[in-house]
């Protein structure tokens, strides 16, 4: 029985021997990790030292030539293209001169290896230890190899290159080699040699067996794990021997290359991989199986309830039908008769619980109809929101055509609308557009008040000059007030009106003007208040200081102007600057509709649509509150 386990051995030391000289002397092509069909990495490793390029190295796929090679040498390669994992055994059985040797031999490696090639160390008896994940930093690996490991009992020899196998994965290397030192056999590892193997092949790492002849030494499942990994096995008689066998695969993993194409060939089909290198004797053959395009069958496909809804005529008569209402309602409250401004404004001093009840400018009489019984409602509840308020009181000083309820209404559907054609007619995306439609109604009651406010700024002078005239001519200031009533035009007329007729029901005159001002926001009529105040008070000659405050006004207005001048240029740079991005995407859309599109379809482009949008918006209203000048 023990000759027959000698000639075993012997035998397959012979073998190992006899690939590995063969190896030395031919060129060797194994695959290598991080490539995904089409693309393949191979590398090549040469007999002897030799300057390599695309045009030297020609590589066929089942007999045709493949183009776009590139050919990086492991020496001139990027810091993790090239790795490799020294695995040493550190069990008992390694006491003594065989340990000091390794550790030597390992140095001895560490130094001649290319110094773009990182390299990495786990060390292993009963446990696994990685002292030093694959880097290229001289001091780092010259403090992991400088003390030898510590020694116990165990040998878990498959669970210490799993462990390297996952740290060269983890880290992405292109081109990964584990040099594997052992004395013994293994003793405790969870996993067998045929899972390590096929799991090494799968990640692209080779394997690279050293063997250090004992007692407790089985070469035949090392040299089977290095074969079937792409790796080669090799026998050292004594630890003396360990120095030059490190050096010899230094020296191999030196002259490697690594190969990068794009292959041509079909799905599903066996492919003949041969490369020939000019200058290089021999051809270097595998093999590999292109993958399957993978067919999954579909379900069949059922519209929802919700999309079968949306594609019937139902929808669109339902849609013409809310739409229609809205219009209805919108046109009901343009064209009904308004009541009076004053008749309404006497309403809430002398009959706050009449029948009569406004409710965002929509009459309702007794027990109205359901509808307006709904607004009364809707419009009590609102009423506890602040903007609501605001927003009834810009619609009624700018008196907007549309009342407050069917005016949220009305945008509230057209959002509703718009958000629905652009997202069918176009990219859902485009569905968040809609969000635009509140802000352009809430501008145009803005502007329709501030350009109110304004003409009432602008007849401001000539009304105070017509109330001093009358104030000299003997008319009291209510007196007067009353004559500026009936010449004035729209909209001091109707504003000073109101004052007029607060002071009828009781408020003093200047009571009632400060009102008019607040609501016209208009300081220089507050002017006139206390004007009106103190001729009230101490008397005095009101027709002169009136006519100071009309100096004064008119000054205000002169100055103005000047800043509106001396303004100009900072507004048109904020539309230009709004305007000139849309232009130029809209004209590149014009011009190639696939310019555009990908800012649109990928979650990339939409983020940064997003984020130049925000920008553009943050950035008008800062030019905007920069321009904007009180005086």
């Amino acid at each position: 029985m023990s000759l027959r386990c000698t000639a075993v051995v012997a035998v397959a030391c012979a073998l190992a021997a006899a690939a590995t000289t063969g190896a030395a002397t031919r060129l060797q092509l194994t695959p290598a990790g991080n490539a995904d069909f089409p693309d393949r990495a191979f590398v090549l490793t040469t007999p002897k030292p030799v300057s390599l390029d695309d045009e030297k190295v020609v590589i066929t796929e089942n007999g045709v030539r493949v183009g776009e090679l590139a050919v990086i040498p492991a020496g001139e390669a990027a810091s993790r293209t090239f790795a490799t994992m020294l695995v040493l055994d550190a069990s008992n059985s390694m006491k003594g001169e065989a340990i000091t040797k390794a550790v030597a031999a390992a140095r001895t490696f560490a130094a001649r290896r290319p110094a773009s090639q990182g390299l990495g160390l786990v060390t292993f008896n009963r446990r696994v230890n990685v002292v030093l994940e694959p880097t290229t930093d001289p001091d780092q690996i010259r403090e992991a190899l400088a003390s030898r490991p510590r020694l116990e009992e165990e040998t878990h020899l498959y669970d210490a290159a799993s462990a390297a196998v996952d740290v060269l994965q983890e880290q992405g290397i292109s081109v990964a080699s584990i040099v594997l030192l052992t004395d013994g056999n293994d003793t405790g590892s969870t996993i067998t040699p045929d899972q390590l193997a096929a799991k090494a092949r799968k990640a692209g790492v080779r394997v690279f067996a050293v063997g250090l002849r004992s007692p407790q030494f089985r070469p035949e499942r090392l040299a089977a794990l290095a074969n079937k990994s792409g790796g080669t096995y090799v026998e050292a008689k004594s630890a003396a021997n360990l120095g030059s066998v490190y050096r010899s695969l230094s020296k191999r993993l030196a002259n490697e290359y690594l190969l990068r194409y794009r292959s041509p060939a079909g799905p599903d089909l066996p492919v003949v991989v041969e490369v020939k290198v000019g200058g290089v004797p021999g051809v270097a053959r595998t093999t590999y199986r292109t993958p399957a395009i993978p067919v999954t069958p579909l379900p069949p496909f059922h519209r929802s309830a919700f999309d079968r809804f949306l594609a019937s005529p139902l929808s669109g008569l339902a849609l013409a039908i809310f739409v229609g209402i809205v219009v209805a309602f919108t046109l009901r409250a343009i064209l009904r008769r308004r009541d009076p401004t004053v008749r309404r404004r006497v309403g809430q001093f002398v009959q706050p619980a009449a029948e009569e009840t406004t409710s965002g400018g929509a009459t309702v009489a007794g027990q109205g109809g359901f509808v307006s019984r709904q607004f009364v409602s809707l419009d009590r509840t609102l009423g506890r929101l602040s903007w609501w308020e605001r927003l009834k009181e810009d619609i009624e000083v700018g008196e907007y055509p549309i009342q407050p309820l069917p005016l949220v209404l009305g945008t509230v559907a057209l959002t509703i609308l718009t958000a629905f054609v652009l997202g069918t007619a176009f990219l859902p995306f485009y569905a968040l557009f809609a969000v635009a439609v509140p802000f352009v109604v809430r501008g145009s009651v803005k502007k329709r008040l501030n350009q109110r406010r304004q003409k009432f700024a602008e007849q401001l002078p000539d009304n105070l000059l017509v109330l001093a005239a009358s104030l000299r001519a003997g008319h009291s200031f209510v007196g007067a007030l009353n004559a500026v009533v009936d010449e004035a035009d729209e909209p001091a007329k109707s504003e000073l009106r109101r004052a007029v007729a607060d002071e009828q029901l009781g408020v003093p005159i200047e009571n009632a003007l400060i009102r008019v001002a607040e609501r016209m926001k208009n300081g220089d009529l507050e002017q006139v208040a206390l004007v009106a105040s103190l001729q009230r008070e101490t008397g005095g000659n009101t027709a002169a200081v009136l006519d100071t405050v009309v100096d004064t006004v008119r000054e205000r207005f002169e100055l103005r102007r000047l800043v509106k001048t001396l303004t100009a240029q900072g507004r048109l740079t904020r539309w230009i600057l709004i305007g000139l991005p849309l232009a130029v995407g809209g004209i590149g859309s014009l011009l190639n509709p696939y310019y555009m599109k990908p800012l649109f379809t990928t979650d990339a482009g939409l983020v940064m649509l997003a984020v130049v949008i925000g920008m553009m918006i943050v950035g008008s209203f800062m030019i905007k509150k920069i321009l904007e000048i009180e005086l």
